[in-house]
Protein backbone atom coordinates (compact mmCIF):
# COMPACT_ATOMS: atom_id res chain seq x y z
CA UNK A 1 0.00 0.00 0.00
CA UNK A 2 1.38 3.42 -1.07
CA UNK A 3 1.66 5.27 2.34
CA UNK A 4 2.29 8.87 0.78
CA UNK A 5 -0.32 11.89 0.36
CA UNK A 6 -0.19 13.56 -2.23
CA UNK A 7 0.70 17.22 -1.50
CA UNK A 8 -1.89 20.27 -2.09
CA UNK A 9 -0.98 22.60 0.46
CA UNK A 10 1.71 24.26 3.12
CA UNK A 11 0.56 20.87 5.03
CA UNK A 12 1.54 18.29 2.61
CA UNK A 13 4.95 17.32 3.37
CA UNK A 14 4.64 17.32 7.20
CA UNK A 15 1.33 14.78 7.01
CA UNK A 16 3.19 12.58 5.05
CA UNK A 17 6.20 13.27 7.55
CA UNK A 18 3.44 12.36 10.38
CA UNK A 19 1.93 9.23 8.95
CA UNK A 20 5.58 8.02 7.89
CA UNK A 21 5.96 8.15 11.78
CA UNK A 22 3.20 6.34 12.73
CA UNK A 23 3.70 3.46 10.63
CA UNK A 24 7.39 3.31 11.57
CA UNK A 25 5.92 2.71 15.13
CA UNK A 26 3.27 0.03 13.93
CA UNK A 27 0.41 1.53 13.58
CA UNK A 28 -2.51 1.95 11.15
CA UNK A 29 -2.72 5.17 9.05
CA UNK A 30 -5.70 4.08 6.48
CA UNK A 31 -8.11 6.89 7.95
CA UNK A 32 -5.26 9.23 8.82
CA UNK A 33 -4.33 9.19 5.31
CA UNK A 34 -7.90 10.01 4.11
CA UNK A 35 -8.75 12.36 6.73
CA UNK A 36 -5.29 14.63 6.16
CA UNK A 37 -5.45 14.30 2.43
CA UNK A 38 -8.84 15.81 2.68
CA UNK A 39 -7.58 18.75 5.08
CA UNK A 40 -4.46 19.07 2.43
CA UNK A 41 -7.06 19.81 -0.15
CA UNK A 42 -9.53 21.79 2.12
CA UNK A 43 -6.33 24.22 3.12
CA UNK A 44 -5.47 24.24 -0.61
CA UNK A 45 -8.80 25.16 -1.69
CA UNK A 46 -8.92 28.54 0.86
CA UNK A 47 -5.39 29.54 -0.02
CA UNK A 48 -3.61 29.08 3.01
CA UNK A 49 -0.12 30.05 2.72
CA UNK A 50 1.57 29.28 6.24
CA UNK A 51 2.11 26.59 8.13
CA UNK A 52 -0.24 27.39 10.82
CA UNK A 53 -3.95 26.12 11.48
CA UNK A 54 -6.30 29.21 12.69
CA UNK A 55 -9.58 28.90 14.33
CA UNK A 56 -11.39 29.66 11.15
CA UNK A 57 -9.46 26.86 8.99
CA UNK A 58 -9.89 24.25 11.96
CA UNK A 59 -14.22 24.97 12.70
CA UNK A 60 -14.59 25.24 9.17
CA UNK A 61 -12.36 22.10 8.04
CA UNK A 62 -14.46 20.50 11.59
CA UNK A 63 -17.52 20.94 11.18
CA UNK A 64 -20.66 18.46 10.65
CA UNK A 65 -20.96 17.42 6.77
CA UNK A 66 -24.22 16.47 5.23
CA UNK A 67 -25.16 13.04 5.59
CA UNK A 68 -21.70 12.44 7.71
CA UNK A 69 -22.55 10.08 10.70
CA UNK A 70 -21.40 11.52 14.43
CA UNK A 71 -19.26 8.67 14.21
CA UNK A 72 -17.03 9.53 11.31
CA UNK A 73 -16.90 13.10 12.28
CA UNK A 74 -15.48 12.55 15.44
CA UNK A 75 -13.01 10.42 14.22
CA UNK A 76 -12.26 13.12 11.61
CA UNK A 77 -11.53 15.42 14.40
CA UNK A 78 -9.77 12.92 16.27
CA UNK A 79 -7.06 12.43 13.47
CA UNK A 80 -7.27 16.49 12.78
CA UNK A 81 -6.26 17.31 16.81
CA UNK A 82 -3.85 14.68 16.42
CA UNK A 83 -2.10 16.43 13.43
CA UNK A 84 -2.50 19.99 14.92
CA UNK A 85 -0.77 18.63 18.41
CA UNK A 86 1.71 17.44 16.17
CA UNK A 87 2.62 20.73 14.60
CA UNK A 88 2.32 22.30 18.12
CA UNK A 89 4.79 20.09 19.02
CA UNK A 90 7.00 21.59 15.70
CA UNK A 91 6.51 24.92 17.61
CA UNK A 92 3.71 25.29 14.55
CA UNK A 93 0.59 27.66 16.07
CA UNK A 94 -2.23 25.26 15.36
CA UNK A 95 -6.01 25.54 16.83
CA UNK A 96 -7.65 22.05 18.12
CA UNK A 97 -11.49 21.75 17.70
CA UNK A 98 -13.62 20.22 20.60
CA UNK A 99 -14.83 16.56 20.05
CA UNK A 100 -18.45 16.38 19.87
CA UNK A 101 -20.92 14.01 22.01
CA UNK A 102 -21.83 11.20 20.04
CA UNK A 103 -24.97 9.29 21.45
CA UNK A 104 -24.87 5.70 21.02
CA UNK A 105 -27.74 4.12 19.64
CA UNK A 106 -27.08 0.11 19.69
CA UNK A 107 -27.14 -1.57 22.83
CA UNK A 108 -25.94 -5.16 22.73
CA UNK A 109 -28.03 -8.36 22.16
CA UNK A 110 -26.67 -10.96 24.59
CA UNK A 111 -27.97 -14.22 23.16
CA UNK A 112 -28.73 -16.92 25.66
CA UNK A 113 -27.28 -20.65 26.04
CA UNK A 114 -30.34 -22.01 24.73
CA UNK A 115 -30.47 -19.28 21.16
CA UNK A 116 -26.71 -20.41 20.94
CA UNK A 117 -27.28 -23.87 20.80
CA UNK A 118 -30.51 -23.27 18.29
CA UNK A 119 -28.13 -20.76 16.11
CA UNK A 120 -25.39 -24.14 15.74
CA UNK A 121 -28.02 -26.52 15.06
CA UNK A 122 -29.75 -24.17 12.57
CA UNK A 123 -26.14 -23.69 11.11
CA UNK A 124 -25.49 -27.28 10.92
CA UNK A 125 -28.39 -28.25 9.28
CA UNK A 126 -28.31 -25.75 6.12
CA UNK A 127 -26.65 -27.30 2.93
CA UNK A 128 -24.51 -25.13 0.22
CA UNK A 129 -25.86 -23.62 -2.76
CA UNK A 130 -24.02 -25.79 -5.58
CA UNK A 131 -24.76 -22.97 -8.49
CA UNK A 132 -23.24 -20.29 -5.32
CA UNK A 133 -19.02 -21.53 -5.66
CA UNK A 134 -18.38 -18.38 -3.38
CA UNK A 135 -21.29 -19.10 -1.34
CA UNK A 136 -19.62 -18.54 2.81
CA UNK A 137 -22.17 -21.13 4.07
CA UNK A 138 -18.92 -23.73 3.72
CA UNK A 139 -17.74 -21.94 6.67
CA UNK A 140 -20.39 -20.93 9.25
CA UNK A 141 -20.72 -23.78 11.24
CA UNK A 142 -17.00 -23.26 12.37
CA UNK A 143 -16.84 -19.78 12.23
CA UNK A 144 -19.96 -18.74 14.47
CA UNK A 145 -18.44 -21.00 17.17
CA UNK A 146 -14.83 -19.25 16.93
CA UNK A 147 -16.85 -16.39 17.38
CA UNK A 148 -19.12 -17.30 20.05
CA UNK A 149 -16.01 -19.46 21.80
CA UNK A 150 -13.39 -16.68 21.46
CA UNK A 151 -15.29 -13.22 21.23
CA UNK A 152 -12.80 -12.25 18.37
CA UNK A 153 -14.14 -9.77 15.83
CA UNK A 154 -15.58 -11.20 12.51
CA UNK A 155 -12.78 -9.07 10.62
CA UNK A 156 -9.93 -10.69 13.07
CA UNK A 157 -11.50 -14.43 12.07
CA UNK A 158 -11.90 -13.80 8.57
CA UNK A 159 -7.99 -12.59 8.48
CA UNK A 160 -6.84 -15.62 9.81
CA UNK A 161 -4.47 -18.01 7.86
CA UNK A 162 -3.49 -21.29 8.16
CA UNK A 163 -0.31 -20.06 9.37
CA UNK A 164 -2.38 -18.37 12.26
CA UNK A 165 -4.04 -21.36 13.80
CA UNK A 166 -1.89 -23.37 15.96
CA UNK A 167 -4.10 -27.09 17.05
CA UNK A 168 -1.24 -28.08 18.74
CA UNK A 169 -1.22 -25.44 21.46
CA UNK A 170 -4.66 -24.22 20.70
CA UNK A 171 -4.02 -20.40 19.82
CA UNK A 172 -5.10 -18.06 17.26
CA UNK A 173 -2.74 -15.31 15.99
CA UNK A 174 -4.07 -12.08 15.23
CA UNK A 175 -2.91 -9.80 13.30
CA UNK A 176 -3.58 -6.11 12.47
CA UNK A 177 -6.03 -5.86 15.25
CA UNK A 178 -7.87 -2.86 15.92
CA UNK A 179 -5.19 -0.98 17.94
CA UNK A 180 -2.62 -1.71 14.70
CA UNK A 181 -1.04 -4.81 17.02
CA UNK A 182 -1.12 -8.39 16.64
CA UNK A 183 -2.15 -10.75 19.73
CA UNK A 184 -2.21 -14.17 20.75
CA UNK A 185 -5.72 -16.00 21.45
CA UNK A 186 -6.11 -19.51 23.41
CA UNK A 187 -8.95 -21.62 22.70
CA UNK A 188 -10.79 -24.76 24.37
CA UNK A 189 -9.83 -27.95 23.28
CA UNK A 190 -13.41 -28.38 21.92
CA UNK A 191 -13.07 -25.56 19.70
CA UNK A 192 -9.81 -27.20 18.33
CA UNK A 193 -11.65 -30.23 17.31
CA UNK A 194 -14.07 -28.16 15.41
CA UNK A 195 -11.46 -26.62 13.65
CA UNK A 196 -9.42 -29.74 13.33
CA UNK A 197 -12.51 -31.15 11.96
CA UNK A 198 -13.19 -28.46 9.39
CA UNK A 199 -9.16 -28.39 8.03
CA UNK A 200 -9.54 -31.92 7.04
CA UNK A 201 -12.91 -30.97 4.71
CA UNK A 202 -10.74 -27.67 3.44
CA UNK A 203 -8.06 -30.04 2.69
CA UNK A 204 -10.15 -31.69 -0.16
CA UNK A 205 -11.15 -28.58 -1.90
CA UNK A 206 -9.35 -28.22 -5.30
CA UNK A 207 -9.12 -24.53 -3.99
CA UNK A 208 -6.72 -21.85 -5.50
CA UNK A 209 -3.78 -23.34 -3.42
CA UNK A 210 -2.57 -19.51 -3.75
CA UNK A 211 -4.83 -19.28 -1.20
CA UNK A 212 -4.05 -19.30 2.71
CA UNK A 213 -7.23 -17.95 4.31
CA UNK A 214 -8.38 -20.34 7.00
CA UNK A 215 -12.51 -19.52 6.16
CA UNK A 216 -13.00 -20.12 2.45
CA UNK A 217 -15.83 -21.02 0.56
CA UNK A 218 -16.61 -24.35 -1.49
CA UNK A 219 -14.32 -23.57 -3.99
CA UNK A 220 -11.73 -22.50 -1.84
CA UNK A 221 -11.72 -19.13 -1.93
CA UNK A 222 -11.32 -16.19 0.89
CA UNK A 223 -14.77 -15.32 2.29
CA UNK A 224 -15.46 -11.93 2.29
CA UNK A 225 -17.82 -9.84 4.97
CA UNK A 226 -21.08 -10.12 3.23
CA UNK A 227 -21.47 -13.54 2.97
CA UNK A 228 -21.10 -14.48 6.97
CA UNK A 229 -23.94 -11.32 7.62
CA UNK A 230 -25.86 -12.14 5.17
CA UNK A 231 -25.75 -16.30 6.22
CA UNK A 232 -26.43 -14.97 9.39
CA UNK A 233 -29.99 -13.00 8.72
CA UNK A 234 -31.26 -16.17 7.50
CA UNK A 235 -29.84 -18.36 10.33
CA UNK A 236 -31.52 -16.24 12.42
CA UNK A 237 -34.49 -16.71 10.69
CA UNK A 238 -34.41 -20.32 11.15
CA UNK A 239 -33.65 -20.10 14.66
CA UNK A 240 -36.87 -18.26 15.32
CA UNK A 241 -34.74 -15.41 16.83
CA UNK A 242 -36.40 -11.38 15.92
CA UNK A 243 -34.35 -9.59 13.81
CA UNK A 244 -34.84 -5.76 14.85
CA UNK A 245 -34.01 -4.62 11.22
CA UNK A 246 -30.91 -2.96 9.69
CA UNK A 247 -29.24 -1.06 12.39
CA UNK A 248 -31.32 -2.32 15.14
CA UNK A 249 -29.37 -6.24 15.25
CA UNK A 250 -28.87 -9.04 16.75
CA UNK A 251 -25.50 -8.70 14.63
CA UNK A 252 -23.02 -10.58 14.33
CA UNK A 253 -20.52 -8.66 16.99
CA UNK A 254 -23.14 -9.20 19.07
CA UNK A 255 -21.01 -12.96 19.41
CA UNK A 256 -18.24 -10.97 20.92
CA UNK A 257 -20.51 -9.32 23.59
CA UNK A 258 -22.31 -12.69 23.79
CA UNK A 259 -18.72 -13.82 24.56
CA UNK A 260 -17.78 -11.14 27.36
CA UNK A 261 -20.97 -11.65 29.39
CA UNK A 262 -21.15 -15.28 29.70
CA UNK A 263 -17.77 -15.19 30.44
CA UNK A 264 -17.85 -13.31 33.24
CA UNK A 265 -21.11 -15.50 34.18
CA UNK A 266 -18.85 -18.41 34.49
CA UNK A 267 -15.96 -16.98 36.11
CA UNK A 268 -18.54 -15.58 38.74
CA UNK A 269 -20.09 -18.66 39.33
CA UNK A 270 -16.71 -19.88 39.63
CA UNK A 271 -16.23 -18.11 42.47
CA UNK A 272 -14.09 -15.27 41.21
CA UNK A 273 -14.27 -11.99 42.11
CA UNK A 274 -15.40 -10.01 39.01
CA UNK A 275 -12.88 -7.03 40.05
CA UNK A 276 -10.19 -9.34 39.22
CA UNK A 277 -11.73 -10.63 36.46
CA UNK A 278 -12.32 -7.72 34.31
CA UNK A 279 -8.44 -7.30 33.68
CA UNK A 280 -8.20 -10.89 32.26
CA UNK A 281 -11.24 -10.25 30.02
CA UNK A 282 -9.93 -7.01 29.14
CA UNK A 283 -6.76 -8.50 27.61
CA UNK A 284 -7.61 -11.24 26.15
CA UNK A 285 -10.19 -9.01 24.56
CA UNK A 286 -7.23 -6.80 23.44
CA UNK A 287 -8.80 -4.12 24.89
CA UNK A 288 -6.51 -0.71 25.60
CA UNK A 289 -8.25 -0.02 29.10
CA UNK A 290 -10.77 -1.13 31.57
CA UNK A 291 -13.06 1.38 30.29
CA UNK A 292 -13.50 -0.43 27.00
CA UNK A 293 -14.72 -3.83 29.06
CA UNK A 294 -16.20 -2.76 32.40
CA UNK A 295 -19.52 -2.19 30.11
CA UNK A 296 -19.73 -6.21 30.08
CA UNK A 297 -20.08 -6.03 34.25
CA UNK A 298 -23.28 -3.81 34.19
CA UNK A 299 -24.60 -6.30 31.21
CA UNK A 300 -23.92 -9.21 33.56
CA UNK A 301 -25.63 -7.39 36.41
CA UNK A 302 -28.52 -7.29 34.45
CA UNK A 303 -28.48 -10.78 34.13
CA UNK A 304 -26.96 -12.36 36.83
CA UNK A 305 -27.23 -9.31 39.55
CA UNK A 306 -26.73 -11.85 42.31
CA UNK A 307 -23.22 -12.49 40.84
CA UNK A 308 -22.00 -8.65 41.59
CA UNK A 309 -23.45 -8.11 45.06
CA UNK A 310 -20.33 -9.01 46.84
CA UNK A 311 -18.18 -7.17 44.49
CA UNK A 312 -20.71 -3.75 45.45
CA UNK A 313 -20.24 -4.68 49.20
CA UNK A 314 -15.91 -4.65 49.05
CA UNK A 315 -15.62 -2.00 46.23
CA UNK A 316 -18.85 0.63 46.62
CA UNK A 317 -19.28 3.03 43.55
CA UNK A 318 -16.58 0.77 41.74
CA UNK A 319 -19.45 0.49 38.59
CA UNK A 320 -21.88 2.92 39.63
CA UNK A 321 -25.61 2.64 38.55
CA UNK A 322 -27.03 3.66 35.23
CA UNK A 323 -30.32 4.20 33.69
CA UNK A 324 -31.75 1.34 32.12
CA UNK A 325 -31.94 3.60 28.37
CA UNK A 326 -28.00 3.68 29.00
CA UNK A 327 -26.40 2.92 25.34
CA UNK A 328 -23.32 0.88 24.35
CA UNK A 329 -20.75 1.48 21.90
CA UNK A 330 -19.63 -1.39 19.81
CA UNK A 331 -15.78 -1.85 20.01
Amino acid sequence: MNSKVHHYSVFGALIEEMIQIRLYLGYKSQDYMSFLNDFDRYAEERGTDTIHITTELAEGFCRKRPNESDKTRYNRICVFNRFALYLQQLGYESCMVAFPRIVTVHTPYIFSDEQMMRIFHVTDQLCDDRLRPHSGLFCMPVLLRVLYATGIRIGEALNLTLDDVDLDNNYFILRGCKNGKDRMVPFSSSLAEVCRDYLSRWNLIPANRDNRKFFISRQGYPVGQSAPYDWFRKILFLAKIPHGGRGKGPRLHDFRHTFSVHALIALGKRGLDLYYALPILSTYLGHQSLSSTDKYVRLTADIYPSLIKNMNLAYPFLYPQINENQKYEAD
